[in-house]
């Protein structure tokens, strides 16, 4: 088995939320993950590092918005003919943070609400899952790689999400970055 980091910012409508290493918003992974070229990758399964990964979120509402991060459970992306093909992963919804709210109140009040019923139930459903569906070559203009098409499970309800994303290979891991917009009111 091999072992991959992820690395995703996600922009949820209008709230997700997650676990931060920082005190400030993620910064586009662009250098570390440049190129538009789509890699031939080596084929295997490899397992998502969960602590190298981070998930980023970045919510907008009318009246402003947050940001902040939540952990990876588990995953892992099946590469088949130098190209991924298949992957399932698991968020650890109670891992909710939130990385903007500098006041200690403010941000435990938010924190608190993201996990509750009125958002996404961490008592009854305390994990996420995202399982790729489909993966086709990027053709756009930005830096990404690959479409990754998967149906994202939250709160015992399914939808189809696009992600962007790019994946770089160094020795036997492989490190990626991705772009995702959902609606959570769906």
């Amino acid at each position: 088995m091999k072992k991959f980091a992820l690395f995703l910012l996600a922009l949820l409508i209008p709230l997700l939320a997650g676990c931060a290493v920082s005190g400030k918003k993620p910064a586009e992974k662009s250098e570390a993950l440049s190129g538009s070229e789509n890699p031939m990758l080596t084929d295997g399964i490899y397992i998502v590092d969960t602590k190298a990964s981070n998930l980023y979120w970045e919510a907008y509402k009318p009246v402003g918005g947050h940001i902040g991060g939540i952990s990876m459970e588990r995953g892992e992306l099946i590469v088949q003919n130098g190209r991924p093909q298949s992957g399932s992963f698991v968020i650890d919804m109670t891992s909710i943070t939130n990385i903007d709210l500098q006041n200690e109140s403010q941000n435990r009040s938010l924190v608190n609400h993201l996990k509750s019923d009125d958002f996404f139930g961490v008592n009854d459903y305390p994990t996420a899952r995202f399982d790729i569906t489909q993966v086709t070559l990027y053709e756009g203009s930005e830096n990404y790689h690959y479409v990754v098409e998967g149906d994202l499970s939250l709160k015992n309800v399914t939808d189809s999400v696009i992600l962007y994303v790019r994946i770089k290979e160094t020795g036997s891991h492989l490190t990626s970055y991705g772009k995702a917009k959902v609606d959570r009111t769906k």
